[in-house]
């Protein structure tokens, strides 16, 4: 009996090859006369503990969070550093608020790479447009308060961000 042999080549996705990005639009937040000095409400509190509760289930471990620099998205991302209980970097970035969707790609590419899993915290509608130019396919609606989009990238470097190498994605709602 004569056997043949075939050569198989098995492009294999290593988590080192993964990058996480973490898309959370803030959570609720109080009425305030000045948008910018907005606290999360009671209920934007609740959210939080919510997600980061699911995020915590999911086993994503966040490396850094990067977020505006308006009062209620400090405070989501502190709380979210709070409740997972291991440290995570955190950065304020003053042209997140009231940005574009094209500001977040610039933002996300300058991401050292040894940050493996970033979570962005932004507003509307500027995270929800990213978000679907980044999957390449319409989510249902904006992004609501608190909501969280879950996105796997078929890279080791930050800066392929603006290429379509978005593997598969996932929300998370509170």
């Amino acid at each position: 009996m004569q056997y043949s042999t075939v050569q198989v080549h098995v492009f294999n996705i290593t988590k080192s090859m993964i990058k996480q990005l973490v898309l959370i639009r803030h959570a609720q937040a109080a009425d305030h006369n000045n948008d910018f000095e907005r606290a999360l409400s009671a209920f934007g509190k609740i959210q939080i503990a919510s997600i980061t509760e699911k995020i915590s289930k999911q086993a994503i471990k966040i490396d850094k969070v990067l977020y505006s620099a308006a009062k209620r998205t400090k405070q989501s991302a502190e709380r979210i550093a709070s409740c997972l209980g291991y440290k995570i970097e955190l950065e304020a970035d003053n042209q997140l608020y009231l940005c574009s969707a094209s500001y977040l790609y610039d933002a996300i590419a300058m991401t050292d790479n040894s940050i493996a899993t970033l979570c962005l915290i932004a507003h509307n509608p500027c995270i929800s447009e990213f978000a679907n130019r980044l999957i390449q396919a319409p989510i249902y609606k904006d992004l609501g308060t608190a909501e969280v989009l879950v996105v796997n990238l078929k890279t080791d470097n930050w800066t392929d961000i603006y290429q379509n190498n978005t593997s598969n994605y996932y929300n998370i709602v509170p």
